[in-house]
């Protein structure tokens, strides 16, 4: 339940507790017996006002644990983040002559060393239109609007109704060619071409037709490529495309003719710097917990969930991993300060060897299969699960007795208007009662009175 909705019962019970109407009658016990009803219905409204005490106690429990559990969400992304520096995303690949070749990892690849001789360099077909257009907004090439496009034994039908439409179709159709529109005459005398290049190396037939007239010129026929991996074999591999395999999860794309080579090896940049997001996520919600503790704690302390949380930050830091050189996270860079929060020192990775990366990467692990990633992840999943975790669960108890509490709040509202009804009934009459004997006293004081005062023997009165 909202403050809002809090502060609106409780202004309620207030009303209830000290009524505005009075009770009719003019005896001098009117505000004696006012004062009797309003305090009868202050003492029945006390367990209401208990009923309203828990709603807010829960309301400012339902709300440090969202906070607590947005900060749990957010380490646990930090944490998962981890691995977009681990398993094949750690691996680089550089090339010492990327004019020769470059190189990128597309999966595990084996760290090590490529020698890579391109022997010959390829190049694609090309063709262009053979009768160009002033204007190709406005102008098209051939009749019509619709036209078969070859290229080498595939057929494909685009359309366009002008030039820029007509290569946008291109471009668009899935062929393997690149279509653009170029100005083969001069500024004052613009002519556009319709030009044409096909996507792989080699001798690739292109065409153009509108149905009657094939509509591109004289083909530029382009020729494979070919190299050599670590100088095999000796006459080299024949392809028609710029990017090949080199070995498994290592992708090469070539270039010129020369020699390079490719190293692959691990890389420990990217762990470095979403280790360094996690330690201050792990900070922000450590430092959350420890205001729900101790003696002065906030609106959690002595809470089951709160204690979950800082048993689970405990024994994630802790995790030790088992083999290798790197056991655990301190060899990392993260290590405890004497408050109970992390530091980190991007110093103890960039100070590893390879042999220490592969070791890191393996105690790092993965969310899905094993090391710390996984340990730490299947810990933060006891409290963020958004099903079974311990701050929804949690959430459901507050929401339900808080519901149980507005039910019984309702029933004691409807139970002190009917209280305070009766009583008002009650003692208007008791009012009415005690005006009506106060008036016959008084006058039958006045009889006697007058009546003493006529005789002169009467002294005192009764």
């Amino acid at each position: 339940m909202s403050t809002s909705s809090v502060n609106s019962l409780t202004s309620t019970a207030a009303a209830l507790a000290a009524p505005q109407t009075s009770t009719t009658g003019t005896s001098t016990f009117a505000s004696d017996l006012q004062a009797s009803v309003t305090r009868a219905l202050e003492i029945a409204s006390l367990p209401m006002q208990a009923l309203q005490a828990d709603q807010s106690t829960i309301s400012g429990e339902t709300s440090e644990l969202g906070t607590l559990g947005g900060l749990f969400n957010s380490l646990q992304t930090s944490l998962q983040a981890i691995t977009s520096g681990t398993g094949s995303n750690a691996l680089q690949a550089v090339s010492s002559d990327q004019s020769v070749a470059t190189a990128s990892v597309t999966g595990n690849a084996l760290s090590g060393s490529y020698t890579v001789q391109v022997l010959t360099a390829g190049s694609s077909s090309s063709a262009i239109g053979n009768s160009g257009v002033s204007d190709p907004t406005s102008q098209n090439i051939g009749s019509g609007n619709s036209f078969t496009l070859t290229v080498g034994t595939t057929n494909y039908t685009v359309s366009g109704d002008n030039l820029n439409d007509l290569a946008t179709a291109i471009n668009s159709s899935g062929a393997p060619v690149q279509a653009v529109v170029i100005n083969v005459g001069s500024p004052e005398s613009p002519s556009y071409e319709l030009s044409l290049q096909s996507t792989s190396w080699g001798d690739v037939p292109l065409q153009l037709n509108d149905g009657t007239t094939n509509l591109l010129g004289t083909l530029n026929a382009g020729t494979d490529g070919s190299y050599t991996v670590n100088g095999q074999p000796a006459g080299g591999i024949t392809t028609d495309s710029s990017t090949v395999t080199l070995a498994p999860g290592l992708n090469v794309t070539l270039g010129a003719v020369g020699t390079t080579t490719i190293d692959v090896s691990s890389n420990l940049s990217s762990v470095s710097s979403e280790l360094s997001s996690f330690v201050t996520a792990y900070n922000a919600a450590f430092a959350e917990v420890q205001k729900n503790t101790g003696q002065n704690g906030g609106a959690l302390v002595g809470d089951s969930t709160v204690l979950d949380m800082e048993q689970a930050l405990t024994q994630m830091i802790t995790y030790s991993g088992s083999g290798g050189s790197i056991t655990s996270l301190a060899q990392l860079g993260v290590e405890f300060t004497q408050q109970g929060t992390l530091t980190f020192d991007s110093s103890a990775i960039t100070g590893l060897s390879q042999s220490q990366i592969s070791d890191a990467l393996t105690f790092l692990g993965d969310p899905n299969s094993g090391g710390f990633l996984q340990f730490a992840n299947n810990t933060l999943n006891s409290i963020t699960d958004p099903v079974s975790g311990a701050v929804v669960t949690e959430t459901t108890s507050l929401q339900n007795q808080n519901t149980q509490d507005q039910t019984e709040i309702a029933n004691d509202q409807a139970k002190l208007t009917l209280m305070q009804t009766n009583l008002q009934q009650q003692m208007a009459q008791a009012n009415a009662l005690i005006a009506s004997l106060q008036s016959q006293t008084n006058f039958l004081q006045g009889l006697f009175q007058a009546d003493t005062s006529n005789n002169a023997n009467a002294s005192t009165v009764g």
